[in-house]
């Protein structure tokens, strides 16, 4: 018996249970109850201005979260009677250290430049979204020509390659400075790194695929490493450890890598030491001197860290500091 010769009753039951069976696939379609399916989770985020005549996007990679039993670790100088207070002024609802992960894309008019290029699920299960967030920004990997790396953690340089044989992008220079670049591939350097022999291959792994297509510069105030774009040490957390500057038509923004992971927190402690530094008080003297220009001079800036959609000042807070965000514009 085929459909044709189907009672019709029968015939409307089954086109019926086709038709509700369509209808439940279609984006939107509501359930049972009216009510349409939750969405899951957030597609890829990007977030753009303008400094002068380049345009930044800020990408957003993923995020990290930490535990509770590790906040003492990570700031050796605190206690939980000073945590506290610190957590709750910014209404903190995760267990442990919470922290996003981005980067940052420059569109200078003259080159294509990651500042960072965020991590990879193998490493941080919740971080590896930078490439998906820049297709959606409008750019493919492809055009990308300059990756300027803050430093080689994980987080900050794993985008680069996630199996340490494919470049994902493949037609960029890499640039590093030198002291970090010997840092993380010295084999006598091995016993400083605080994170221990996971971070030194994650590391490796990362800048692999990229032989003669790394540019290791020296650091120095003011170094001009793409047109427009300036070094600014920023030595401790790691030993070659950077910020970049971005100047155009007198206008700039700082974007830094891990002068500070957790904003309120090292904000107001800005001398509480991090227990992940290579060098902890060289660390503490590059987060107080960036912070005190910043302030100073007023100007934009952006890190790695910094709460979604990544852009704000510091203004400083008695014997700190405080991050006072730049709200999302669209014009």
């Amino acid at each position: 018996m085929n459909e044709s010769t189907l009672p019709l009753a029968r015939r409307a039951a089954l086109l019926g249970a086709a038709g509700a069976a369509t209808l439940a696939a279609l984006p939107g379609a509501a359930q049972a109850n009216g009510v349409p399916p939750q969405r899951g989770p957030m597609p890829p985020r990007f977030h753009r201005l303008k400094v002068g005549d380049v345009e930044v996007t800020t990408l957003l990679d993923g995020a990290m979260q930490g535990t509770n039993a590790n906040i003492q670790n990570f700031f050796p100088d605190s206690t939980p009677a000073e945590i506290a207070p610190l957590r709750e002024r910014a209404f903190a609802i995760e267990a442990g250290l919470h922290q996003p992960v981005g980067a940052y894309l420059l569109n200078t008019g003259r080159n294509l430049a990651l500042i960072d290029c965020g991590g990879h699920s193998s490493f941080i299960p919740t971080t590896g979204q930078t490439l998906a967030a820049l297709r959606a920004s409008g750019y493919t990997p492809e055009q990308v020509d300059t990756v300027l790396l803050t430093h080689i953690h994980p987080e900050h340089a794993l985008g680069l390659s996630y199996d340490g044989t494919t470049r994902n992008f493949p037609n960029a220079e890499v640039v590093v400075t030198q002291i970090d670049h010997q840092f993380w591939t010295d084999p006598a350097m091995e016993s400083r790194v605080p994170q221990g022999q996971r971070f030194i291959e994650a590391a490796r792994r990362a800048i692999r695929p990229y032989p003669g297509r790394i540019r290791t510069v020296e650091m120095r105030q003011g170094l001009e490493v793409i047109p427009g774009v300036f070094l600014e040490p920023a030595p401790g957390h790691t030993p070659g450890h950077v910020s970049f500057r971005v100047t155009s038509q007198n206008q700039s923004i700082l974007i830094w890598g891990d002068i500070a992971h957790q904003m309120v927190i090292q904000l107001a402690r800005p001398r509480w030491r991090v227990g992940v530094d290579v060098d902890s008080a060289m660390g503490v003297e590059s987060r107080v001197r960036t912070l005190t220009m910043l302030a100073e001079e007023r100007i934009l800036m952006g890190g790695v860290h910094v709460p979604w959609p990544g852009f704000g000042r510091i203004i400083r807070d008695g014997e700190g500091f405080l991050y006072v965000p730049r709200p999302a514009q669209f014009a």
